[in-house]
């Protein structure tokens, strides 16, 4: 013959050790989520609470009950704010919980407990445990304190929040996971049904009906852990990718009106907060790109490459919007995804900027001079308007790069580029046809004139030294032999050579002459060189 317990007593030792087995399971598969560990949590403590209730039914004395509904408080007050964690992990709102709120809401439960331990002294969780004499076995009447009914009123507020989450995003779920969300809600409104059944003296012979109806939500739990991935819900996936993503995204209405936006789309747009959610981002969107077509189309998909302005400096974002639409099509809000691409454009642009130009100089380099040079050559004949081209290289280059080094050297270069660029005019063209030797295309200068200018960047040359504090004298001579040929604008179909090699060949001969002359010199091609 059992105890009148015995029933109940079953259905709590079951619930108990479902919610061991289910902590372990958690606990050994699943430990690295926060909602994980948040489960394994709940299950500890809830096998403590029921274990405790079952034990205090089963007890043979007063001090045996007062002893056991110790045990069960060093979990029941703790369970409300942890399924409150669980449904907000469940939900995604991670961000939300900073760890002043998490540590705030235990403070409650933790002075419960204190309480609950020390009852004796104070009376403020009971005023007094006493046996009910008109039973034949034992139970007990629990006269509420002041603490019992604040202690009350906090877990309801936390199981009532949790319901009203719950509600509130029930139509942001996508059906696949509603089971899931079932599960959660179940899990809370049987046990608030229980308490209010308890509280109004519905129950039979005041039994606390709450670690019986845990039998049935723990079962309903390990249903869906085992069956459904309980752990695994799409509403954590889905908020931790919006959250991680390296990706700004935005998520505007119709109107484009600010409706969510990821910690991503803050660092591209500093000036985002909550302040600016339900008003427009076009404001916002003008202080960084110029392009606001993107935000204003309406197309499906769109992508495109902008420039964009931030802390004062420019990036480079590929903007991806997608309007998102309802299940019967209808337009309800975009997708706006801003991906950094600075670095590929950055170096795109490097990649163009060494096609055409000389990596250390910054002047063009000799395959693109020769291209740019075809073509003024082209047009000088069709105009009849002279051109000139001038190559020189610098005078003893590998004395200066054995004495002071390839570093020396390079910055020799340099000096001799930027003085080029003073005395040259912005329609000449300068490059670096290889080494230590350069090349200026001149259109529209005679030989005479041409001449001229060789002897003004030589002169300059020969002025302004180049600063090195090792020199004996503090400067290096940094000097330049030259030759200089002209095409005087005269077109001759009749010749089938090419025009620039027989160009090149002429200031070639001459720049030889000019080396064999003494260096630091000008010479020029005995005649205009006739194309």
């Amino acid at each position: 013959m059992g105890t009148p317990y015995s029933a109940i007593l079953t259905l709590m030792v079951t619930a108990g050790v479902i919610n061991v087995i289910m902590g372990i399971y958690v606990l050994t598969n699943r430990a690295s989520q926060s909602m994980s560990k948040t489960f394994v949590a709940h299950c500890l403590l809830s096998a403590i609470y029921i274990f405790g209730s079952a034990l205090e039914l089963s007890a043979g004395s007063l001090e045996e009950i007062t002893f056991w509904i110790k045990v069960e408080y060093i979990g029941m007050p703790f369970l409300p704010p942890i399924n409150l964690l669980l449904i907000m992990y469940f939900l995604g709102m991670d961000r939300y919980l900073k760890p002043a709120l998490r540590l705030g809401l235990f403070l409650m439960p933790l002075v419960t407990v204190g309480l609950v331990m020390s009852n004796e002294m104070h009376h403020l969780y009971y005023q007094s445990i006493t046996i009910r004499p008109e039973l034949g076995f034992l139970k007990v009447d629990l006269n509420a304190g002041p603490w019992y009914i604040i202690q009350g009123a906090y877990t309801f507020g936390c199981m009532f929040g949790g319901v009203a989450l719950l509600l509130l995003y029930w139509n942001r779920m996508k059906s696949a996971y509603r089971l899931q969300h079932i599960t959660m809600l179940v899990g809370l409104l049987l046990p608030l049904a229980g308490d209010f059944a308890y509280l109004g003296n519905l129950t039979p012979q005041g039994i606390d009906p709450i670690p019986v109806i845990m039998a049935g939500t723990s079962a309903l739990y390990m249903w869906a852990l085992a069956s459904r991935g309980l752990m695994n819900v799409a509403p954590i996936a889905r908020d931790n990718l919006f959250e991680s993503m390296s990706d700004g995204v935005l998520v505007l209405d119709m109107n484009n009106r600010l409706v969510d936006y990821n910690p991503a789309a803050a660092q591209v747009m500093p000036q985002l907060s909550t302040y600016l959610l339900g008003r427009s981002i076009e404001p916002l969107w003008r202080q960084h790109s110029n392009d606001s077509t993107l935000i204003e189309g309406t197309d499906s998909q769109s992508l495109q490459e902008t420039l964009w302005e931030k802390d004062g400096q420019s990036y480079y974002y590929d903007i991806r919007v997608s309007v998102v639409r309802k299940k019967g099509g209808q337009e309800t809000g975009k997708l706006i995804v801003l991906i950094d691409v600075s670095e590929r454009v950055r170096l795109q642009q490097r990649l163009h900027e060494l096609a055409f130009h000389d990596g250390l100089t910054g002047i063009y380099n000799r395959t693109h001079f020769l291209q740019l040079s075809e073509k003024l050559l082209g047009e000088s004949l069709s105009s009849g308007e002279p051109i000139a081209l001038l190559l020189f290289d610098i005078d003893h280059f590998k004395r200066i790069n054995d004495t002071y080094g390839h570093d020396i050297g390079d910055r020799a270069l340099l000096h001799v580029v930027g003085i080029c660029r003073k005395v040259l005019r912005t329609e000449d063209v300068l490059a670096r046809y290889g080494g230590e030797e350069f090349v200026v295309m001149m259109p529209g200068l005679s030989l005479e004139e041409a001449e001229a200018a060789a002897h003004e960047i030589r002169n300059e040359l020969v002025r302004e030294q180049m600063a090195l504090p090792l020199a004996p004298n503090g400067f290096i001579a940094v000097t330049a032999s030259f030759g200089v040929a002209v095409v005087n604008g005269e077109a001759n179909t009749d010749r089938d050579w090419d025009d620039m090699k027989q160009l090149l060949k002429a200031a070639d001969r001459a720049l030889y002459e000019a080396k064999h002359a003494g260096r630091n010199t000008v010479r020029v091609a005995n005649h205009a060189v006739r194309v």
